[in-house]
């Protein structure tokens, strides 16, 4: 069984009825077509792997659907049938960027080597794709989020913050910005050791991760410093609600190698448009509003 799905586009009932009889368990899904506009939109709707079609049928002929089909994907496989020796058909056929040009009576023997050659070629596209995938993914991990924590890294923290800015500067959007920063982390780094230290901050990072909203953006900035992009919220009750609880999971036990941390933290908050209204603005009210948190003493929050 080949595994790919097939358009059979024909406007002779017998030669439709053969084929169904010989293909139909042959490949993962056979369409069928009696012209070339009923052809264009089974395409449309299933995307199939691979077009059989003949040339000479009603309404809309094979060489013209297969022109409005290379429009759509210049790459998806098409296989012309005719009983016509024509050089002028042959040339449109090449012209269109047809495949496979197969003469009828169809040499099934033939065909199913075409088939089979195809599915191959599919097969190979498929791995190279997702090879292709693989590598993206990579890429991207490597572009915007941090390596330790896995949460977003300050490189993409920037650029959605830059984009939340603009948004709501062209919409009239709210949004709010927390700056997190925890409290005596150094002493754990001096103390226990970085790998200790490392095991904390994948804690933290994590345990916020799990409690906050899914537009939000929570980012790692580096070292102990992290920060929230609060979607759609700037009234201080919700936000006091938020910061109370990303402070209790910041809070909970950490245990490293029979150690149990306790941590806190300070957080400052700015609020758009109330506190600033630029990306530069934001952050310096954030970051001044955490260092009012510190002066409060541990586990606080501070508004601009």
């Amino acid at each position: 069984m080949y595994n790919f799905t097939l358009l059979y586009v024909e406007d002779d009932v017998v030669s439709q009825k053969m084929m169904k009889m010989m293909l139909e368990d042959e490949v993962k899904e056979l369409y069928q077509a009696f012209n070339g506009a009923e052809g264009l939109e089974i395409y449309k709707k299933h995307k199939p792997d691979v077009i059989l079609t003949d040339i000479n049928m009603p309404i809309l002929n094979g060489l013209d659907m297969s022109k409005e089909i290379k429009k759509i994907d210049k790459k998806q496989p098409i296989f012309v049938l005719s009983a016509f020796s024509d050089r002028e058909i042959l040339l449109n056929s090449i012209n269109i960027g047809i495949d496979h040009f197969i003469p009828k009576p169809i040499d099934m023997d033939n065909l199913m080597e075409k088939l089979a050659e195809i599915e191959i070629s599919l097969q190979e596209k498929l791995d190279k794709q997702k090879d292709k995938d693989k590598e993206i993914e990579k890429l991207y991990n490597l572009a915007y989020y941090d390596s330790l924590t896995k949460v977003y890294n300050r490189f993409f923290f920037i650029t959605k913050l830059k984009e939340t800015v603009l948004m709501a500067q062209e919409n009239n959007d709210i949004f709010s910005l927390f700056f997190i920063d925890l409290d005596d982390f150094k002493m754990i780094n001096d103390t226990y050791g970085h790998a200790a230290g490392d095991k904390v901050l994948k804690s933290v990072a994590n345990n916020i991760n799990n409690i906050i909203g899914k537009k939000d953006v929570f980012s790692r900035l580096g070292g102990d410093e992290f920060a929230l992009i609060v979607d759609n919220v700037n009234d201080k009750k919700t936000l006091n609600e938020l910061a109370d609880k990303i402070l209790k999971e910041i809070a909970k036990d950490i245990e490293f190698e029979g150690d149990v941390f306790n941590i806190s933290a300070s957080i400052g908050i700015s609020r758009f448009a109330i506190d600033a209204d630029t990306e530069s603005t934001l952050l310096h009210s954030a970051d001044t509003a955490m260092y009012k948190a510190k002066k409060l003493g541990k586990s606080a929050y501070c508004y601009a």
